[in-house]
């Protein structure tokens, strides 16, 4: 649409999916009830190759706020508490599911909520009233991988965190309009650099792409 290559465009897009990259430092921490939830983005393929192609990726959603995403290495209590610690406010009560890596690192926060799952439970009132459940982190992963089948098809794994943090951006600002969501990007650009090199060298080192139709989920 707009008259330029296929590689210009590529490359625009990379540096806006930057441009969305929450500054944890200077941004407000999550707060209230929040939701944190893991999936595996990847190929199925074999048993030699399934978990080789795996991507685990950690989504922590306030309950009718803001999200943030973290690609990381493994899903271990070290991996889940620094991404709790980096994103979540302390004074939240945070809901997860019974996943052992969550136990240990929530004893820092201030109420830890879980759903059995495997027991098909999905979501249950509390004695205080409040709904224990993680259906928002559920459904951002929902979103996420439907604009990978949607729309990008083709996914490398150096290139995932920058698309889960284009959509935590969409979420996090899905109730303004066009233009106040315009306003809230164009103020997050400063100071934020990234070069054709940096982005076309990781492409060309991703040896493990990630496909639309190879999705696990916890």
């Amino acid at each position: 649409m707009l008259g330029v290559t296929y590689k210009t465009a590529w490359f625009m897009a990379h540096r806006l999916r930057f441009a969305m990259t929450p500054n944890h430092w200077a941004e407000p921490k999550l707060k209230g009830i929040v939701e944190v939830d893991e999936t595996f983005v990847g190929g199925r393929g074999n048993g030699a190759t399934r978990f080789a192609r795996q991507s685990p990726v950690v989504a922590l959603v306030e309950r009718g706020g803001l999200a943030r995403v973290k690609v990381v290495a493994a899903v271990t209590q070290k991996n889940l508490g620094a991404a709790l610690s980096e994103c979540v406010s302390k004074e939240a009560v945070v809901n997860t599911d019974e996943h052992p890596g969550y136990k240990h690192p929530l004893k820092a926060w201030k109420e830890h909520h879980t759903v059995n799952h495997s027991s098909g439970e999905y979501q249950r009132k509390n004695a205080d009233g409040s709904m224990a459940s993680i259906n928002s982190a559920e459904s951002f992963f929902s979103l996420l991988k439907r604009g990978i089948i949607g729309a990008w098809h083709h996914v490398s794994r150096e290139h995932l965190p920058k698309y889960a943090n284009e959509f935590a951006f969409r979420w996090s600002h899905r109730n303004m309009t066009d233009g106040q969501r315009m306003r809230q990007f164009v103020s997050k650009i400063a100071h934020k650099r990234i070069t054709y090199r940096s982005v076309s060298q990781n492409n060309r080192n991703s040896a493990l792409p990630l496909r639309a139709s190879h999705f696990l989920t916890l």
